[in-house]
């Protein structure tokens, strides 16, 4: 059985390592980017079972990348993780009316973070639907 995998994707360098290495202690495989562009590049060849997307970063902006990955077939209904500093309530609407199916906020508790992503592989295996209201603060 192979292990599950992750795209992190978030252009803090600090946070993207965090995440990994909590990941990686799990026995998840674990591939990283920057932007929400090399967040769709590397979401085709490598096919993560989850994606943790950062909201506020270059190139393409994770809403925008969210709502890329839902209209295309290959992620259309791969569990996403909004990891974000962004609080409002119209930040955390926007996020989930684009398709998230899971925010939780920086900073970030590593054991909360890798429960999270724990949930969303299981949602992901039974083929169950992400119940697409679940807001954490850490």
């Amino acid at each position: 059985m192979s292990s599950p995998k992750v795209l992190v994707v978030d252009d803090d360098r600090y946070l993207a390592a965090m995440a990994r290495q909590t990941l990686e202690a799990d026995g998840i495989t674990v591939e990283v980017a920057s932007n929400g562009a090399e967040a769709l590049r590397t979401a085709k060849w490598f096919g993560p079972d989850v994606i943790v997307l950062d909201t506020m970063m270059p190139v393409v902006d994770g809403i925008e990348a969210l709502a890329r990955l839902r209209r295309g077939d290959q992620h259309q209904d791969t569990p996403v993780l909004m990891l974000t500093s962004l609080r409002t309530v119209s930040d955390i609407e926007r996020a989930m009316a684009t398709g998230a199916s899971a925010y939780l906020t920086k900073p970030f508790r590593p054991d909360e973070f890798l429960k999270r992503v724990r949930w969303l592989m299981e949602l992901e295996e039974s083929a169950a639907p992400a119940p697409n209201d679940l807001i954490l603060n850490a």
